[in-house]
């Protein structure tokens, strides 16, 4: 007796991490796939072909497969609705219940046409009350329990087969893996579609035997077709594990992407021994003016001047290491003529006025970087309607980098 779950979830659950999302899909089709008691939470879902030899109509066959469906191991484990009736009702549930599930009252409410349904299967899975008024699962086929060990039992003999039509249905699904012996579960995967806000079927299945030799039989087949279309086979285990890596390599290739965009910017370095320290500038005098004046010995290019009006004293940071005694050599006395009557007094900053005026640059230029970005950013974001932004103009200060 093959129980079937068409499930309704992907094969993995999203919020899960990639390593732990291959568990839950084995876990998903470790017998069942689905909460089918709960008439308000029922996923569509059919038991295997009956095994009886006694004959019986499509009708009656989709009941007994319905019925056994809730009452076998894949559903019972995970049913929290059903168990709770069968502890609350001492094992019996009554059918009263029972026609309250979505694909059983789809298939009939009569509580006659399923008793006389049953009767005619011999899997001696689900027992009929005296009173024909309530079911329950016979009392020597107990649940086995669902543990790590058993998981991996199942995964050992299911089957992956990928190439179905998407528009293929359980019950002919159902009919095509009847004829492999034995099978006791199948899984229709299906995703979540966004656009339509619907589940579509996959074009694949899980398929459940119950010795792993069945299974085996069933993939090693030298070519097996589903409506002239050739199926894909292969191991439950085979096909997770190949998820998985491709999971592993997503999550890396996703994780270097992020790594990439969170690299540390690289260290801003200041040429070293390049400050000349000026004093004895008139109180009146510009920063350009300072600048006109240290322009006037060749070959020397200013990188930053820090000055501001009314100071007498100033620095000037030239753009090649080494450069600041090179620059106050050529001045004559270490003079720099400012005018007629001013010189400025030139010498080359000591250690302590070097580390303070790099590390005050340096924040400076991390700031104006780290502003450019957010800038830039904003810009790149929003929608442009229109106009040509190449006209725009950017000025610069002449006192920054």
């Amino acid at each position: 007796m093959a129980d079937v779950a068409e499930t309704k979830t992907a094969e993995v659950n999203t919020e899960l991490k990639p390593e732990e999302k291959i568990e839950k899909a084995a876990e998903n089709v470790s017998e069942a796939n689905g909460k089918n008691g709960d008439a308000k939470k029922e996923e569509e879902s059919e038991a295997a072909t009956p095994t009886s030899t006694e004959e019986y109509s499509k009708q009656e066959r989709a009941i007994i497969r319905q019925v056994e469906y809730y009452f076998g191991d894949a559903n019972l484990h995970r049913d929290k609705f059903l168990s709770e009736q069968i502890a609350k009702m001492f094992r019996l549930v009554p059918l009263s219940v029972l026609v309250t599930f979505k694909r059983l009252a789809t298939l009939t409410t009569d509580f006659d046409e399923i008793v006389q349904a049953l009767n005619k299967s011999d899997d001696g899975l689900v027992e009929i009350s005296e009173d024909k008024q309530s079911l329950r699962r016979h009392p020597e086929r107990p649940i086995p329990e669902h543990n790590e060990e058993r998981r991996k039992e199942i995964q050992e003999r299911t089957a992956y087969a990928k190439g179905f039509p998407l528009d293929s249905q359980m019950a002919e699904i159902l009919d095509f893996v009847s004829a492999y012996d034995k099978v006791v579960n199948v899984t229709m995967r299906k995703h979540y579609d966004k656009p339509t806000k619907s589940y579509k079927f996959k074009g694949s299945i899980f398929v459940t035997f119950e010795k792993k030799e069945q299974a085996k039989e069933f993939i090693e087949q030298e070519k097996l077709a589903y409506k002239e279309r050739e199926l894909l086979r292969k191991w439950q285990v085979d096909y997770l594990k190949e998820k998985q890596e491709e999971y592993q390599k997503k999550n890396e290739k996703r994780q270097s992407k992020k790594e990439a965009k969170s690299k540390p910017e690289p260290a801003i370095e200041l040429p070293k021994n390049a400050i000349v320290v000026f004093e004895g500038a008139p109180d009146t005098v510009t920063r350009e003016e300072i600048r006109e004046a240290f322009e006037k010995v060749k070959d020397f290019d200013i990188a930053y001047i820090e000055f501001n009006k009314g100071d007498t004293k100033g620095s000037v940071r030239l753009t090649e290491a080494d450069a600041a005694e090179k620059y106050i050599a050529k001045v004559e006395d270490a003079k720099l003529k400012f005018n007629d009557d001013v010189s400025l007094t030139l010498r080359k900053a000591n250690e302590e006025e070097e580390k303070e005026f790099l590390d005050k640059a340096i924040e400076f230029m991390k700031k104006r970087r780290d502003f450019s970005r957010g800038k830039n950013n904003k810009r790149f974001g929003r929608k442009r309607h229109g106009g040509n932004n190449d006209n725009r103009s950017h000025h610069k200060k002449q006192r920054s980098e």
